[in-house]
């Protein structure tokens, strides 16, 4: 479980270029706000986002207004927090000091906010 935390912050933290948001004209605020874990993408993201829950696990991804956030993870007295840097300009999300790598996305999309790395992908909804 552990290692999946960890997957989930350095690929928060790797990346760089991400596709398009909503229809309407608010698009560059859209993004501001904390996101809370919602359910996988897929069967097997699917599973893992359940047994987490299960657990108590809790992962939030907190965007500020002035380009900082944080995602945080939670289980029991545990907790991890990684700040980042971020602008997000029509529609399009940069993660600052982050190097691209193939096959890592993050995208808003129908008001959720959708992590993918490796084949296996989680869903944010804005609290």
């Amino acid at each position: 479980m552990k290692k999946w935390i960890a997957v989930l912050l350095v690929a928060l933290m790797a990346l760089s270029l991400v596709a398009c948001g909503s229809k309407g004209g608010k698009d560059d605020n859209s993004i501001v706000g904390t996101w809370e874990l919602e359910d996988g993408i897929d069967e097997e993201s699917k599973q893992t986002v359940a047994l987490m829950k299960a657990f108590g696990m809790t992962m939030t991804i907190t965007f500020n207004a002035d380009g900082t956030g944080t995602m945080d993870a939670a289980m029991g007295e545990e907790n991890e927090s990684t700040p980042f840097n971020y602008t997000y300009e029509n529609g399009v999300l940069k993660i600052e000091d982050a190097e691209t790598e193939e096959g890592q996305n993050i995208r808003l999309e129908d008001g959720k906010l959708y992590l993918e790395m490796d084949g296996m992908g989680i869903i944010f909804k804005k609290k």
